[in-house]
C-alpha cells in the first residue's frame, strides 16, 4: 500500500514546489547619478511599508527577492539625492534608476529628538541644518560656532573680540532670559557638553569688574570643526521641547563623522595662512595748535617740548597691525567592513594673534567606532581628547591698572615713545597708569585646557517582522573639562610699582564633569497606510563643577609662586553638584508621506528648583501636510507644498544656589565666623519656562531644483527670574523671584536652489532672511535701568511694554519710563545672508558668503575713551566750523549726553570666499599611480571685507560675552582678524 501512494505523494510535492516557485520573483536593477552617470554605492532599496530592503554594490547594482507574485513599491534613496519610488511586479522586475541630486536637502535625515529623526521633506519645524561642506567647505574656521555666521536663520552671533581661541555667543530667536545666559544647549554625539564662558581672572586683576568682562573663550572652541558631519539647530521650544528643562534657548545637535563600509581611506589636509586686522580706525595726528587746545596751560610747555623732540609712533598700528601665522594640519583614517566601521582623526591647529604674544594652539584626536555585535545588537562609541593652550593678551575694559592695550593707547599721543631703551628699560607713561608695551611684553594671560569627551550608543533589536520592529536604544556619555589659568602682572610694571604690594599673580583651576544617560524603547509599526513610530524613555543628567582661584600680591621679583607673595588669598572656592531626571513619550504618525503628525511630552525634575522632586511637563505637537504628494496634485512647476504648524514648551535652568542664602566668611576681632548675605534664597523658585507656536510653509519648484521656506513664530517666556527688593525690616535686601514675561515674534525666510545646473557648470545660491522683535510684556517689579556703565554712557531699560534691548541714558526725561532719554535699540531690524557656490567642469569651485545686518545699536565706549584722550581719528577736525573740534562736541546737541556713544551697528561683511581646484584623476594616476586617489588645492579667506559706518573695530564685538542683555557694549576690544589660507588635501 505504501508503494501505491508513494508516487502520487511525490508528484503532489513537486506540483506544490512548482507552484511556490512560480509565485516568487526577483527584482534587479542599477542605480546611477543622473548628472554624472556614475554608479551609486550604498544606495538604499526599501520595500514600502515593510522593514525589508537592500543596498547597492560597487557597480550600483542590487537584487531583491519577493516570496509571492504580488506587486510592490520600492523606495530608492541615497544620501544627497532625491528619493524615487518604483512599482515592481513579476512582469516589471528590471530597473534602471537615475537619482537626481538633492540641491535643496529635502531628503536629508534631520535629528529632531532623543531617539528620533525625520526626512526634511516631512519635517514640521524650521530646523536649520549645517553640513560639513557648509561648515568648512569654503574656508578654515577657528571654532565651530564661528563657522555658523550667516548660515542659521534666526541666530544672532556676537564675539568678545578677535583674540585667538574663540569667545562667541549665540542667541536663537531673540532673548530667552533677562538674567541668565541665552545660550543654546549643545549636544555632541548624544553628550550634553559644557559650553560655558569660564573665568580667567583678567577682569579681577585689571580692576575691570566681574568675570563677564574677562574676555574669555567659550568651550565650544575646543572642538575640531573638521570632525563634524552635520549640525542641526532646534531654534525654539516647538522643536526643542523633547529636551525639556535645558532647551529654552534652543538646542544645537552636533554629529561627528563616522566610518563607512569599504576599503580604508586616508586623507591628509594642510592649511597654511596668515591673519591681519580686518579694520583699523586710525589715530588723530598732533600739532602744536592741537596741544595748545587740548592740554591745560601749565602742561603745554612740557608737551610742546616732547612734541618737538619726539618720534611719531602710530600705536594702533604698533600693537594691532601685525601679521599672524596660521597653520592647521589634519589627518583622517576611515573605513570598515559590514560588521565594524571606524573613523580616526588627528588635528594640530596653531594660530598666532595679530597682537604680539597672543595665540591659540589646539591638539585633538578622535576615534569613532561602530560595531555590529550581532544581527540584532549594534554598538557605537566616540572618544575625543583635546588639549589647547591660549594666550589672549590684555584688551577690553580695565580700571586704573592699565592692563588693557586699547584703554591705555587711547590716552597716549603719538609723539611720546613708550618703547624700551637699549637697556630694556620701559619709560614711565605720563598719560596713563601703565605702559602698554611693557604689559604686552611681560604680562601673562594664559589658559590651558585638557578635555575628554566620551559617547556611546547601543541599539538592540527586540522584535522585527516584515511590517514592524521594536528596539531598545541606550545612549549617553561624559564630558570632563579641566581649565588651568594664570593672569600675571610682574612687580616692575609701572602700575604695580605704585602699589603697596607690587606684583600680582592670579591662578585658577576649574573642572567640570558632566554625565548623561538615556534609555528608550522605539516601536515602529503600520496601521494601514499610516506608519506609526512610538517612543518612551528616560533621561538622567549629572553635572559636577569645581573652581579654585588663588591670588598672590607683593611677589618676590621674578616669581609667580603664591608662596613667594606677601599677601596670599583664596579669591574663590566653588563646588556644585546638580542632578536632573526626566521621562518622555512621543508618538509620530506618517500617512504615506502626505500627512505627518507628532505629539509628545517630557517631564523633568531638577535639584536646582525650589522643589527638587517636582516634575514639570513640557508638551509638544506638530503637523505637516505634503499637499503635492496627494494624487490630485499634478502641477509641473510646484512639486512640493507643505504647510506646517508646531507647538512646544521648554524651560531654562534656575541658577545654582538660588534656593539658598549665602554665608560669607568674616574675621571679627580675630575670630573666624560667617555673615549672612543680603540676598535671601527662595525655596519656591521655579524654572523659567517658554511656549512657542510656529507656522510655516515649504515649497519646492521644478523637481525641487528651487526651495522656499517661510516661518513665523511667537515665543513667550514666563517666570523670568528677577531680584525682588524686600522691605528693610526683613533684614535682607533681595531675593530671586519668578516675575517677568517676555515675548519674541519673528519671521524667517529661506530661498535656495540651482540657478544653473548643467553637466559642466553648476551655480547654487541660497538667501536667508530673518528678523525678531522682543517685548517685555510683564516685569513684576518697578521699572529700572541696568547694564553697561550707567546712564551717563548708555544703559538698558527694563520696563513693561518695552524691549529690554532699549538703550537709554542722559539727559534725564521724566516723561519716559525709567526717567531717561531713549537713544537706541540693540535688536537688529533684520539679518540677511547670501551664499553662492559655482562648479566649473567638475574640477573648479568658487564659493562666497555675504552677511548683512541692518539696524541694531552698540554702545561704543571705545570712542568715549579715544575722545577723552584726543586720539580719535579726526578728533581735531571741525566739521561745522564753529571753532570747537569734533572730539569735543559729538552729536547730538548739547554734546554732553549718552547719545554720543550709541551708534548704528549696521554692516555688510564678505564673510567667506573660497576657490578650489581638484586635480583630474587621469593626471593623478599618471603621476602617482594607484597610491593617490584625489588631490585638491585652493585658497580662501575669512572676514574678507567689512562695510559699515560704525566707528569701532567690529560691530559684532561684545565686551560682556554671553549676557542675554547688554551684550552690545564695545570697550577697546581685540580687533577682528582677516584670515587668508592656502589649502592642500591629498586622499590616499
Amino acid at each position: 500500500m505504501r508503494k501505491i501512494y508513494k508516487f502520487p505523494l511525490i508528484l503532489a510535492l513537486l506540483m506544490i514546489g512548482s507552484g511556490v516557485s512560480m509565485a516568487q520573483y526577483t527584482v534587479t536593477g542599477v542605480v546611477k547619478d543622473d548628472r554624472r552617470g556614475e554608479p551609486l554605492l550604498g544606495a538604499n532599496i526599501l520595500v514600502r511599508n515593510t522593514t525589508r530592503g537592500t543596498i547597492t554594490d560597487l557597480e550600483g547594482r542590487f537584487t531583491i527577492s519577493f516570496d509571492n507574485n504580488q506587486s510592490a513599491v520600492l523606495v530608492i534613496s541615497s544620501l544627497g539625492f532625491l528619493s524615487q519610488t518604483f512599482a515592481v511586479s513579476p512582469s516589471n522586475n528590471n530597473l534602471q534608476v537615475s537619482l537626481i541630486e538633492d540641491a535643496t536637502s529635502l531628503e536629508e535625515v534631520v535629528i529632531t529628538g532623543l531617539a528620533s529623526s525625520v526626512k526634511r521633506s516631512n519635517l514640521a519645524n524650521a530646523v536649520s541644518s549645517v553640513s560639513s561642506k557648509d561648515l568648512m567647505g569654503t574656508t578654515t574656521v577657528q571654532t565651530t560656532d564661528g563657522a555658523l555666521y550667516g548660515k542659521v536663520a534666526g541666530a544672532t552671533i556676537r564675539s568678545n573680540g578677535g583674540a585667538p581661541g574663540g569667545g562667541i555667543s549665540i542667541q536663537l530667536r531673540g532673548i530667552s532670559s533677562l538674567s541668565g545666559a541665552s545660550q543654546p544647549l549643545i549636544i555632541l554625539d548624544g553628550v550634553y557638553i559644557n559650553n560655558s564662558f569660564q573665568r580667567s581672572g583678567r577682569a579681577t586683576v585689571s580692576g575691570a569688574g566681574g568675570a563677564n568682562q574677562d574676555d574669555g573663550a567659550n568651550r565650544l572652541a575646543d572642538l575640531n570643526p573638521s570632525d563634524i558631519e552635520s549640525i542641526e539647530v532646534l531654534k525654539g521650544p516647538s522643536a526643542a521641547a523633547i529636551y525639556g528643562t535645558r532647551a529654552n534657548a534652543g538646542v544645537i545637535i552636533i554629529t561627528t563623522k563616522r566610518g563607512a563600509e569599504g576599503k580604508t581611506k586616508v586623507s591628509f589636509s594642510q592649511d597654511i595662512g596668515f591673519a591681519q586686522p580686518l579694520r583699523l580706525l586710525g589715530v588723530d595726528d598732533w600739532s602744536e595748535e592741537k596741544i595748545n587746545f587740548f592740554f591745560p596751560e601749565a602742561r603745554r610747555p612740557v608737551e610742546l617740548e616732547r612734541f618737538r623732540q619726539g618720534t611719531k609712533i602710530d600705536y594702533e598700528d604698533y600693537f594691532y597691525n601685525n601679521t599672524a601665522l596660521l597653520s592647521n594640519s589634519r589627518i583622517t583614517i576611515s573605513g570598515g567592513t559590514d560588521k565594524t566601521k571606524f573613523f580616526v582623526s588627528g588635528n594640530i591647529n596653531t594660530e598666532d594673534g595679530t597682537v604680539r604674544k597672543t595665540g591659540f594652539d589646539r591638539y585633538s584626536i578622535r576615534t569613532n567606532i561602530d560595531h555590529k555585535i550581532s544581527d540584532k545588537i549594534k554598538l557605537g562609541v566616540s572618544s575625543n581628547y583635546i588639549k589647547s593652550n591660549t594666550d589672549r593678551g590684555f584688551t577690553g575694559n580695565q580700571n586704573n591698572s592699565g592692563a588693557s592695550i586699547g584703554y591705555s593707547i587711547a590716552y597716549v599721543p603719538n609723539y611720546f615713545d613708550l618703547r624700551p631703551d637699549a637697556n630694556g628699560i620701559y619709560p614711565v607713561n605720563p598719560y596713563f597708569s601703565e605702559n602698554p608695551i611693557a604689559v604686552t611684553d611681560n604680562a601673562v594671560n594664559n589658559s590651558e585646557v585638557n578635555r575628554f569627551i566620551q559617547a556611546f550608543n547601543l541599539d538592540i533589536d527586540l522584535l522585527k517582522t516584515n511590517t514592524s520592529f521594536l528596539k531598545a536604544s541606550f545612549a549617553g556619555g561624559l564630558d570632563f573639562l579641566q581649565n588651568s589659568t594664570l593672569v600675571y602682572l610682574p612687580e616692575f610694571l609701572q602700575f604695580q610699582r605704585g602699589q603697596a604690594n607690587p606684583g600680582d599673580a592670579f591662578w585658577g583651576k576649574q573642572e567640570s564633569f558632566n554625565t548623561n544617560f538615556q534609555a528608550a524603547l522605539v516601536y515602529n509599526w503600520n496601521l494601514g497606510k499610516v506608519n506609526m513610530n512610538s517612543q518612551a524613555g528616560l533621561v538622567r543628567l549629572d553635572f559636577k563643577n569645581s573652581s579654585l582661584f588663588t591670588r598672590g600680591r607683593g611677589l618676590t621679583p621674578g616669581q609667580r609662586n603664591l608662596q613667594q607673595a606677601t599677601v596670599q588669598e583664596i579669591n574663590e572656592q566653588f563646588n556644585s553638584e546638580i542632578q536632573e531626571a526626566g521621562v518622555f513619550l512621543q508618538q509620530e504618525a506618517n500617512f504615506d508621506d502626505k500627512i505627518i503628525g507628532t505629539v509628545g511630552i517630557r517631564w523633568d525634575k531638577s535639584t536646582l528648583n525650589g522643589n527638587p522632586n517636582e516634575f514639570y511637563a513640557f508638551p509638544r505637537a506638530s503637523l505637516a501636510v505634503n499637499i503635492a504628494n496627494f494624487d490630485f496634485w499634478n502641477s509641473t512647476v510646484v512639486n512640493q507644498l507643505k504647510p506646517r504648524i508646531a507647538y512646544g514648551e521648554t524651560a531654562g535652568p534656575v541658577a545654582f544656589g538660588s534656593t539658598f542664602t549665602p554665608l560669607g566668611g568674616a574675621n571679627i576681632g580675630g575670630l573666624l565666623g560667617s555673615v549672612v548675605s543680603t540676598q535671601i534664597g527662595n525655596t519656591q523658585i521655579r524654572p523659567e519656562t517658554a511656549k512657542e507656536l510656529e507656522f510655516g510653509v515649504d515649497v519646492g519648484f521644478f523637481r525641487n531644483r528651487v526651495s522656499l521656506e517661510a516661518t513665523y513664530y511667537i515665543k513667550t517666556t514666563q517666570n523670568n527670574i528677577q531680584s525682588l527688593n524686600l522691605a528693610p525690616s526683613t533684614g535682607v535686601n533681595t531675593t530671586p523671584s519668578n516675575e517677568a514675561e517676555l515675548e519674541n515674534k519673528g519671521f524667517e525666510f529661506g530661498l535656495s536652489g540651482n540657478v544653473i545646473d548643467k553637466s559642466n557648470f553648476r551655480w547654487f545660491s541660497r538667501v536667508l532672511y530673518w528678523q525678531n522683535r522682543v517685548n517685555l510684556t510683564r516685569l513684576g517689579i518697578p521699572t529700572y535701568i541696568a547694564g553697561a556703565f550707567g546712564s551717563g554712557l548708555g544703559t538698558f531699560l527694563y520696563a513693561q511694554g518695552y524691549a529690554p534691548t532699549t538703550i537709554v541714558g542722559s539727559p534725564a526725561d521724566p516723561s519716559n519710563p525709567g526717567g531717561f532719554t531713549f537713544w537706541g535699540n540693540a535688536q537688529p531690524k533684520f539679518n540677511l545672508s547670501f551664499y553662492n557656490t559655482v562648479n566649473i567642469a567638475r574640477n573648479l569651485e568658487l564659493s562666497f558668503l555675504l552677511d548683512w545686518r541692518q539696524g541694531g545699536d552698540n554702545i561704543n565706549l571705545t570712542s568715549f575713551l579715544t575722545d577723552g584722550g584726543g586720539t580719535t581719528n579726526g578728533w581735531f577736525d571741525d566739521d561745522d566750523g564753529d571753532g570747537i573740534p569734533n572730539g569735543r562736541q559729538r552729536p547730538p546737541a548739547p554734546f554732553n549726553n549718552a547719545g554720543r556713544w550709541v551708534q548704528d551697528a549696521s554692516f555688510m561683511k564678505v564673510r567667506e570666499i573660497g576657490l578650489y581646484y581638484t586635480i583630474p584623476k587621469t593626471a593623478i594616476t599618471n603621476t602617482f599611480g594607484s597610491s593617490v586617489e584625489n588631490i585638491k588645492i585652493g585658497a580662501s579667506a575669512n572676514n574678507v571685507f567689512l562695510f559699515t559706518k560704525y566707528k569701532g573695530y567690529d560691530p559684532e564685538t561684545s565686551t560682556f560675552g554671553a549676557q542675554s542683555v547688554a551684550n552690545n557694549v564695545d570697550i577697546a576690544p581685540y580687533p577682528t582678524p582677516r584670515r587668508i589660507f592656502f589649502h592642500l588635501t591629498v586622499d590616499f
